[in-house]
């Protein structure tokens, strides 16, 4: 089955040492099964605010694009996204602001549903709300040191 990782997996590999050995040890082994979602390419160079940084998620973003492992929001994801957070908004009118927000979330978790991925993320939170009204295949990640 294909895996695409959140934002949040990529950031905490990049972080530390501790989190590049996390993410070589879970992640490594399935590089050709590893998918790279192109909302999470926008968040990385987003949060990319000198030289160094955009070169490092230059690599993390390259090897995936080069061999063609991308996945990208089509209209019909959009589509969906937008009745989706529509709809959790009128039964939970409380996460309004919240969910304008959580839209990159939601674009990933389609997109990695429309592939039949896994989705792999440490936000617990904001994923399994999303999936109480759509499915889509979740792996919660946790930080072994915690």
């Amino acid at each position: 089955m294909p895996l695409v990782l959140d934002t949040n997996g990529y950031l905490f590999a990049m972080r530390s040492s501790a989190g590049a050995s996390f993410f070589e040890r879970r992640f490594l082994p399935l590089i050709f099964r590893t998918y790279l979602a192109g909302v999470v390419a926008e968040e990385l160079y987003a949060g990319a605010l000198d030289a160094a940084a955009v070169h490092l998620v230059d690599r993390q973003v390259g090897s995936p694009q080069r061999v063609g492992r991308i996945v990208t929001p089509t209209f019909d994801d959009w589509q969906e996204a937008g009745k989706l957070v529509a709809r959790i908004t009128r039964r939970e009118p409380g996460r309004k602001a919240k969910m304008q927000e959580t839209v990159n979330d939601v674009l990933l978790a389609l997109s990695a549903r429309r592939i039949g991925a896994d989705l792999y993320t440490f936000n617990r939170g904001d994923f399994e709300l999303i999936r109480r009204y759509t499915p889509f295949s979740l792996v919660v990640l946790r930080d072994d040191r915690a």
